[in-house]
């Protein structure tokens, strides 16, 4: 691997593991936020929830309330509370309306219910929503309980992240290797359309090479014999007149080397000669005066 190559590795590392860690910092600091009761909703007596279920770890859990006097009624007594799964009971307000306030508490897992009661005079309003105007609503932190493991998550799921990418690369570089550069694939293409070819459509085996072989070779031994033991062939026509040829060759030959003394002084007329048959005749005959009988 390169200095080029390594430098990059590296960064892409640490930008994971840092991406992921911020990822998982952030969803800590997220609630999921409910409204049990608003203002213009009908106040009821006894809300009942689920606490969600977290490695059965208890959640911090923030419940923020105000309590209004209907435009005028007299003030009243409001009672809030909170039952856990547990069977404890936890006393949100207790008192006079005209209040707000707030409270951070740990939600177990499990079934619990708030409990609301409105008193006027002593007694329990059958209509507490025509008396006073409640606004409940809660908060629940749901991966602070897992904190550490959530940690220890994100970085073992960054190594994986890691790992994964340099194996997938590796595997990809080497099916590249394997298949090599283009004019590689297609130096292979053509030898296999070769081999094709040379065993007649099918793959080349050993054996039809060797077949091939032994079957020129015995064809080369049925030619020797042949040349051997065949006889001279006859001569033909035009074998005879080559022949003629060179003998006539060989009469020249003899004549020796001649001057220019013919071809010197005034041209005289031949009047036997009046057509190219003529002249050819005369050549004929010179020619057979020269060869003798």
């Amino acid at each position: 691997m390169s200095v080029e190559n390594s430098r990059k590795s590296a960064i892409t590392t640490i930008v994971t593991f840092v991406l992921l860690n911020i990822i998982w910092t952030g969803a800590l600091s997220a609630s999921a936020e409910q409204y049990l009761i608003s203002p213009d909703s009908d106040i009821v007596t006894e809300y009942r929830f689920d606490g969600p279920d977290i490695l059965g770890k208890d959640i911090p859990f923030h419940v923020i309330y105000e309590v209004n006097e209907v435009e005028g009624m007299e003030s009243s007594e409001v009672t809030i509370q909170l039952q856990l799964s547990d069977g404890t009971v936890i006393e949100i307000h207790d008192g006079g309306s005209n209040v707000s306030g707030s409270g951070d508490y740990s939600l177990p897992p499990g079934p619990s219910v708030f409990l609301i009661s409105i008193k006027q005079n002593g007694q329990i309003y059958p209509v507490p929503s025509d008396i006073v105007e409640i606004d409940l609503r809660t908060e629940m932190e749901l991966y602070t309980p897992i904190k550490i493991e959530g940690y220890i998550i994100a970085n073992v799921l960054a190594l994986v992240l890691i790992v994964s990418d340099r194996t997938l690369r590796s595997w990809a570089a080497s099916r590249r290797s394997k298949r090599g550069s283009p004019v590689v694939r297609k130096l292979r293409q053509e030898w296999k359309e070769v081999e094709k070819s040379l065993s007649g459509g099918d793959p080349v085996d050993v054996d039809d090479l060797l077949a091939g072989s032994t079957s020129a070779s015995n064809m080369m031994s049925k030619r020797r014999h042949w040349s051997v033991d065949d006889p001279e062939p006859e001569l033909e026509e035009g074998d005879e007149e080559m022949e003629e040829a060179d003998a006539e060759l060989e009469s020249l030959d003899e004549l020796g080397e001649g001057d220019e003394t013919g071809l010197q002084g005034k041209a005289t007329i031949d009047e036997d000669v009046n057509t190219i048959s003529d002249l050819w005749d005369k050549l004929g005959g010179s020619q057979k005066k020269r060869r003798g009988p």
